[in-house]
């Protein structure tokens, strides 16, 4: 067999609602069938059945207790169901958004945005995106390429506060006339010269990112390539935190260092 035909059979095996969930309840913890069957509200001959298959396709597994154990095949196999999940919960979506533009160690983990809330209206996403700011203690890091009115003054007040930030600006950026003038009221380029702002520009990503140590958000382009600020994915689980991170500090690395301390 071929590698297709492998995962075929194996995704065959596991193309039922019940035996996933069979496979969730035994990744908490072994079970009889009876309890099976009362766990999902299901026969127990059904039971019976689907651990047939996923016994035969090594899944799982029965203990001399009558208890039936997933095996690390089926802890694998299960490990991955969040990026599917992900996937299938935001189908419409993607239909017109790009996410092909990550880079293929953050694609294959877009499973941890499986929990995500996904924040619909600008306005709605702009309040988040506010709201990552304003939560900030220790830390913020963002991507953009673009800066909507009224978040220099709540990113100013949290960097004056200790708040650190790490900054990637893009070289699209777009950003009104008067901001320059805006920022140096509010003390924007003394505080890089204090270096409480660390900057560094790239080419555009497409993707918007704004984080600090407890939270996050992303934006991902539509198919034309540009940031859709309808849209979000925001989170405050530790595993979307450390992708985000991880996500950021790959982006830094590629990065140039902007020397200057005064406006474009």
């Amino acid at each position: 067999m071929d590698k297709f035909e492998i995962v075929s059979s194996n995704f065959l095996e596991l193309a039922s609602e019940q035996r996933l969930r069979i496979l969730s309840n035994l990744n908490s913890k072994p079970h009889r069938v009876s309890s099976l069957a009362k766990k999902i509200d299901v026969t127990s001959q059904e039971i019976h059945r689907n651990l047939d298959r996923l016994s035969n396709s090594g899944f799982v597994r029965k203990g001399t207790d009558d208890h039936f154990h997933i095996t690390t095949m089926g802890q694998l196999m299960l490990s991955q169901m969040p990026l599917m999940f992900f996937i299938s919960k935001n189908q419409k979506y993607f239909s017109n958004h790009d996410v092909g533009i990550l880079p293929l160690k953050f694609s294959r983990r877009l499973g941890v945005l499986e929990n995500c809330e996904h924040v619909k209206g600008v306005t709605n996403v702009l309040n988040i995106w506010k709201k990552i700011y304003k939560d900030s203690k220790e830390y913020i890091c963002d991507i953009i390429n673009e800066f909507p009115p009224g978040m220099d003054d709540v990113l100013l007040k949290r960097i004056k506060n200790g708040t650190k930030y790490r900054h990637i600006v893009t070289d699209d950026v777009d950003e009104h006339d008067a901001r320059a003038e805006d920022l140096k009221k509010l003390g924007y380029y003394d505080l890089i010269q204090k270096k409480k702002i660390v900057r560094k520009e790239l080419k555009s990503t497409g993707i918007i990112l704004i984080l600090n140590e407890k939270e996050g958000g992303i934006i991902f382009p539509t198919n034309d390539g540009e940031p859709d600020l309808r849209h979000m994915f925001y989170g405050n689980d530790k595993i979307f935190q450390d992708w985000c991170m991880d996500y950021f500090d790959f982006q830094w690395k590629k990065a140039r260092d902007i020397s200057r301390t005064y406006p474009r």
